[in-house]
């Protein structure tokens, strides 16, 4: 397996350097251009530079991630007539992962089930399937019905409205990819109308009639995700789950059944607005928003709680269940099974509102963002258990509600600084954008398990993204930081070389840091620095 990998790989790198770059279009048309044909296919390789001590016994090499990715985009005009038209688009993708098959220790460290899931597009049936919807406009109407990636935010790095589609971070984070590389596509019903009322209101719908899927978070034993247990008996394969991959199980095994009585809705408008401050004149470009649906993250259903400190399964209890299986892995005994429906999914409701405009004095674009989230499910623990734990190790006591404030504030602005064009070719210009996003939970906060750090209110986040342009736009230097007010955060450089249309390369690095993880789930990637490198053929 090990030989067949390394092979791959070479085929791949010589048919990347040795690909013809034409001057064709960057797509292929086809039946007198009904027909729209694009498509990629890339290699991204992450490697460690700083693999811990304990890490060893997981890894036999410090790759962290091998992952091969084709895509194919679609877009058939169906039908064009003077009243209506209709467009089918879709957008297919397919990967594998394979440090998991020449790293024997790497394979270990994953439960089978697992590693499938994680390797490839099996995680659902239709992973396969980005997006794929029919695309009707008549008048000023556009529906459009399937599998579709919504986009209500042009941030880059912390999500304050743009609520839409779950993510997908197993593999990489916000700043590394684009947030269309991370979201996952969801069935449903969207219609816009374009008005004729004043500020040329857009009105935009979502109907997801049942599609719910939760967030996908970083698997146990793999690059971002969670070390695995003690292995225990060495006669027992496939290796079982441990806490958190069992947490995991259990979220994905007690997510809601597609059924319309899981619909989730959401409505928007859209408008342009001129508006007169201290003598001078501003277009904004304003939305305002509602949305109804399930939070992306269960809590535990309040019936088969129990008593925390049960270690009988039959018990049934989340906490006894995590317990008892920590003793089992210790002793060696024979892994438990993963209980079913321990976890439940609940509805919430958010209200938001956007606003951009340029401001001339500045010489930037400035755009606001803000959320009221009503009633977030959350579980609740005793305060008093275990005083040194970690919040998202707390006891589990109940589940209550409790409504967040979410705000976000960007400013754009590019920086002209001569003798980059002058000494390197440059465009000259630096793309800048800071932001400053905060976020605040209403109510008692002092038994609730998991916020931020345990017991505390708030959180504040700053990011900075700087980019610019050499050699002819072939070059795209790129710095992204986030930093959290309570340390912890990360940084990525990134260089992206483009010559012609077709072949892409990156170069970039990742640098992690937090001042204690175990209390902020966020910054469990503490000391992940890592290297990687991107590179691909796209027409």
């Amino acid at each position: 397996m090990k030989k067949q990998t390394i092979f791959l790989t070479a085929v791949l790198l010589t048919a990347a350097f040795f690909v013809s770059v034409s001057d064709t279009h960057a797509a292929y048309h086809l039946f007198d251009d009904k027909l729209r044909v694009k498509g990629s296919i890339y290699e991204f390789m992450i490697y460690r530079t700083n693999v811990k001590s304990y890490e060893k016994q997981y890894r036999d090499t410090k790759w962290g991630l091998m992952r091969t990715k084709g895509t194919l985009e679609l877009l058939y005009k169906a039908v064009e007539r003077n009243q209506y038209q209709l467009n089918i688009f879709g957008f297919f993708h397919w990967w594998h992962e394979s440090v998991p098959d020449f790293d024997d220790e790497y394979n270990r460290a994953m439960a089978s089930r697992n590693r499938k899931r994680y390797q490839g597009p099996f995680y659902d049936q239709d992973d396969w399937i980005n997006e794929l919807y029919l695309d009707f406009y008549a008048g000023k109407w556009n529906v459009r019905i399937g599998k579709q990636i919504v986009f209500w935010s042009e941030v880059e790095m912390v999500r304050t409205i743009d609520r839409i589609n779950p993510l997908d971070l197993r593999y990489t984070t916000p700043g590394i990819d684009p947030w269309d590389e991370i979201k996952i596509g969801l069935w449903m019903m969207r219609g816009f109308y374009n008005s004729d009322l004043p500020g040329q209101l857009v009105f935009e719908w979502i109907w997801i009639p049942g599609d719910y899927e939760g967030v996908r978070t970083p698997r146990e034993g793999t690059n971002w995700g969670s070390e695995p247990g003690p292995e225990g008996r060495e006669d027992l394969r496939p290796r079982g789950f441990g806490q958190s991959a069992a947490v995991n199980e259990m979220w994905r095994r007690s997510q809601p059944a597609f059924s319309l009585s899981n619909s989730t809705f959401a409505f928007r408008i859209r408008g342009n607005s001129e508006v007169s401050f201290l003598g001078a004149y501003y277009l904004l470009d304003w939305t305002v928003s509602w949305y109804h649906g399930m939070n992306n993250t269960p809590v535990v259903d309040r019936d088969k709680l129990g008593e925390p400190f049960i270690l009988n399964m039959d018990a049934g209890t989340v906490n006894g269940y995590l317990n008892n299986l920590a003793i089992r892995r210790l002793v060696g005994a024979e892994f438990a099974r993963v209980p079913r429906g321990l976890w439940e999914y609940k509805f919430f409701d958010a209200v938001g509102a956007s606003c951009q405009t340029y401001v001339p004095k500045l010489g930037a674009v400035v755009r606001g963002e803000f959320s009221y989230e009503i009633g977030l499910p959350e579980n609740k623990a005793n305060p008093d258990h275990i005083e040194d734990t970690a919040s998202y190790m707390k006891q589990i006591t109940g589940t209550t509600e409790r409504d967040v404030i979410n705000v976000g504030l960007t400013i754009d602005k590019p920086v002209k600084i001569n003798w980059l064009s002058q000494r390197w070719g440059a465009s000259g210009v630096l793309d800048c954008t800071l932001g400053w996003f905060g976020q605040w939970r209403m109510g008692n906060v002092s038994r609730i398990r998991r916020t931020f750090a345990y017991q505390d209110r708030s959180q504040t986040n700053f990011t900075l993204t700087v980019r610019s342009k050499f050699r002819n736009n072939e070059l795209w230097p790129t710095l992204r930081v986030l930093y959290n007010t309570r340390n912890w955060g990360y940084t990525v450089l990134a260089v992206r070389y483009t010559p012609g249309k077709h072949l892409r390369y990156e170069l970039g690095y990742m640098y992690f840091f937090a001042h204690d993880p175990y209390h902020f789930r966020e910054a469990n990637a503490e000391d992940n620095d890592s290297v990687y490198f991107r590179f691909g053929y796209e027409f």
